[in-house]
């Protein structure tokens, strides 16, 4: 079993939540129970999350842990954009804030794609891939046959 701190997911999120820290030192003291506390909470919930997701036995239960970093992600990013906006940060902090995030949003969506694979493998039905290449191979105009996608980036 994998520790929690060989996790490059957890450390990506630790390493945003740090530096989430640090910045909103720098938002104007009004900010101290507003924006900057709003960062602080949902940031710290990224690693929390993927600790959660980490520990669990079954993959449904780590989805829904994951899935809630990835929207506290996404949270946090508002929260940038909104802290630039405002001028508590500059344009320059906002794109090192943002490349630290989006290496964190990668490497979870990643993690989510590992969940997925491994707790709901593709169904292999022999009868599904016969009528799908019977189906294929008949070049008929008035018969259109959709199979959608994988599914790959779909919630549970």
């Amino acid at each position: 079993m994998m520790q929690l701190t060989e996790l490059d997911v957890w450390k990506a999120g630790i390493e945003l939540s740090k530096k989430c820290f640090e910045i909103s030192q720098k938002f104007p003291e009004i900010e101290t129970d507003g924006l900057g506390s709003q960062l602080k909470k949902v940031v710290i919930g990224i690693p929390a999350n993927v600790s959660a997701a980490a520990s669990r036995k079954h993959g449904k239960e780590s989805l829904r842990h994951l899935f809630r970093a990835r929207d506290m992600i996404y949270e946090v990013e508002s929260h940038l954009y909104l802290a630039n906006a405002l001028g508590y940060i500059t344009n320059e902090e906002l794109e090192e804030m943002l490349e630290t995030l989006n290496t964190s949003k990668r490497l979870l969506f990643g993690f989510i794609k590992h969940y997925k694979r491994t707790s709901y493998p593709r169904r292999q039905d022999q009868n599904y891939n016969q009528n799908r290449n019977h189906n294929l191979h008949h070049n008929n105009s008035d018969h259109h046959e959709s199979f959608g996608d994988d599914g790959s980036d779909d919630d549970l």
